[in-house]
């Protein structure tokens, strides 16, 4: 099976031009896949787009989609539409990009929640992930929070974040993927080190390693999260090619 190289449509929330000018950027760059953010589709059209807005803008541009970060507040009040909205562009996976607790108790909370989601998109043809930031890295007892829940659901799907696996963290990514080898639906391809982000490969989040973790245990699907803007295009141009080629 080919693999799927994908830009986050929050990386292109500062593009100049809006939406279409971002997109013909992305296909500039050799993509045709989006994944989609449901930040960037607020409940009043006016203060932003729509999601038959960014259908619109999706169909002009002719891209495909793959995942969807999508929030457990938009499962409650639209998950038919962007039910419709995934299955409708091809995508697998419905990904919840992060939820916020203050205890261990707090974030096995979410567990009820997450099974009763998983249910019901599997009904429709979707599995549920889970995606790592930083709060997830965070050691609770003898495990990191992203175990606790990955652990205590096993239908859960993981979409790891490379960027937020410094090494101050005591993790190492490539070992964590293949823990969960077959339940990583995603990879979000980017970089870091104790200044901030950097180009993929330049940091210390063992970025190449990752990804050949990721390709060694079946995954197939890479998304470019770094900021696109004119000014950036030659830094994105680096990454998406370094990641291309290990992927190809």
């Amino acid at each position: 099976m080919k693999n799927t190289l994908a830009i986050q449509l929050y990386s292109l929330r500062n593009y100049e031009g809006g939406w279409d000018a971002a997109f013909e950027a992305v296909k500039a760059l050799g993509i045709d896949t989006i994944e989609p953010w449901c930040g960037a589709v607020p409940k009043d059209p006016d203060s932003g787009m729509s999601v038959a807005s960014l259908r619109a803008s999706l169909d002009r541009a002719g891209l495909k989609i793959t995942c969807g970060h999508i929030t457990v507040a938009e499962y409650d009040t639209r998950y038919q539409e962007w039910k419709d909205f995934l299955l409708d562009f091809g995508s697998r996976d419905w990904v919840i990009p992060f939820a916020k607790a203050d205890s261990l108790d707090e974030w096995l909370g979410f567990l009820p929640k997450f099974r009763e989601m998983a249910e019901r998109l599997a009904a429709d043809g979707l599995s549920l992930a889970y995606h790592n930031h930083h709060m997830e890295l965070e050691k609770i007892g003898d495990k990191y929070v992203m175990e606790h829940l990955l652990d205590g659901m096993p239908k859960l799907g993981a979409q790891f974040h490379i960027g937020q696996f410094l090494p101050a963290r005591g993790i190492s990514l490539p070992d964590w993927i293949r823990k969960y080898k077959g339940r990583v639906c995603a990879i979000h391809v980017n970089d870091s080190d104790e200044n901030g982000p950097t180009r993929v490969g330049k940091g210390n989040c063992r970025a190449e390693d990752s990804i050949k973790a990721a390709l060694d245990t079946g995954v197939d699907t890479f998304i470019v999260e770094v900021d696109l803007t004119r000014a950036t295009t030659d830094d994105v141009k680096h990454d998406v090619e370094f990641t291309r080629r290990l992927i190809s």
